[in-house]
């Protein structure tokens, strides 16, 4: 009995020493795996306008191709857990299969993605401009992009003590990204003479984008031709009120169009010619005939703020709206449309001619 006693005596002792062993811990560590928590915020207003229902997020790892596309309502920000390694972001409103006027090309690659307008054909023989050839006007398209790095790639965990508050930069990685509009506007004035025997205005003009690079911005360098359509007589400032006082039956016209804007290249004045841009203009009369003025204006169309010496141009000056003015100091005053003196068909309108009168006697007035 006295054995067995003294054997459970040891063991319990062994119990407990082993016991006060386990108490003395290591300090607790955490550990990085070589991942970032990349947190993405976006400005749609300061330059884009409005903040959009969507958006779609593409990323490409290391590389050109695009490995990770997201489609999301969440406009305002984006929370990813990443790899290491160097990472391009480009971020575009809405998905694309929302798009009905630009088609989409080269998705996955990151340098060579890009949009072209589509196209519609004219097929009436009714029509003036049957047999043309049209670019849509684009939806209103931003886009954003950014490059970033997360470093301390490893190839296995790492760890730190968990009261070390000092965690490199790239576990927690904060990015900013303003949105950039794609879309322009052309506004075109044309001063007419003879304005009142109009009945309706179309017309079109040549030289302009089809599309261009998301990723940086820049046009292509092919052009198409848009429809100018919706014209509508000037509201007249202050400034201009008196302007055409001395001129009788004298009116401005105004067409304002959507656009990629100038093909990449012709951006600044220097690089164009008169035929880089030709722009026809249809008048309809009042007697339902018609007539044509055609101009060549590459040397007139300028984006806002070139006053024709600018020899640079950046690639965020491509959002910049287009002005054209048909009139001085462009053109002289026979240059300008001058539509003929018409009357509405059916108006029962003739012209007199009265012969001398004679003493009692009576003179016919042929009708």
């Amino acid at each position: 009995m006295m054995r067995r006693y003294s054997f459970f005596s040891v063991a319990s002792l062994v119990l407990v020493v082993l016991a006060c062993i386990s108490c003395q811990r290591d300090p607790l560590e955490l550990y990085y795996n070589g991942q970032a928590d990349v947190h993405i915020t976006y400005d749609w207003e300061s330059k884009f306008g409005q903040k959009p229902d969507g958006m779609t997020l593409m990323l490409a790892h290391d590389g050109d191709s695009i490995t990770y596309t997201d489609a999301t309502n969440d406009v305002d920000e984006s929370k990813l857990r990443l790899n290491s390694g160097e990472y391009k972001l480009m971020v575009i409103n809405n998905t694309f299969g929302e798009y009905g006027k630009v088609n989409f090309y080269n998705r996955r690659s990151y340098e060579n993605m890009m949009v072209k307008l589509k196209t519609y054909y004219v097929e009436s023989e009714n029509l003036w401009d049957n047999g043309r050839t049209y670019l849509e006007e684009p939806e209103k398209i931003g886009i954003g992009v950014d490059t970033f790095y997360i470093a301390n790639a490893v190839d296995s965990i790492i760890f730190y003590d968990y009261r070390d508050q000092a965690n490199p930069d790239t576990i927690h990685l904060r990015r900013h990204v303003v949105i950039q509009p794609m879309s322009t506007t052309l506004n075109v004035r044309v001063k007419v003479r003879g304005v009142s025997y109009m009945k309706a205005m179309e017309g079109y003009i040549t030289g302009m984008a089809d599309g261009f690079y998301l990723n940086q911005g820049w046009r292509t360098s092919d052009a198409g031709t848009l429809k100018l359509k919706g014209w509508a007589p000037e509201k007249r400032s202050s400034t201009r009120a008196d302007e055409d006082d001395d001129e009788e039956n004298v009116g401005w016209m105004t067409c304002n169009v959507e656009t990629f804007g100038l093909p990449h290249g012709r951006e600044l004045l220097k690089d164009r010619v008169p035929e880089s841009n030709y722009i026809m203009l249809h008048f309809t009369l009042l007697d339902d005939t018609s007539i044509d003025f055609a101009y060549r204006v590459g040397k007139q169309i300028r984006y806002v703020g070139d006053d024709g010496t600018m020899t640079s141009f950046l690639q965020t000056d491509v959002a910049l709206e287009l002005d054209l003015e048909i009139d001085t100091p462009y053109y002289e005053n026979d240059e300008v449309p001058i539509l003929p003196y018409t009357q509405p068909s059916g108006t029962g309108g003739f012209d007199a001619e009265v012969q001398p009168w004679g003493d009692d006697v009576n003179v016919d007035v042929p009708m």
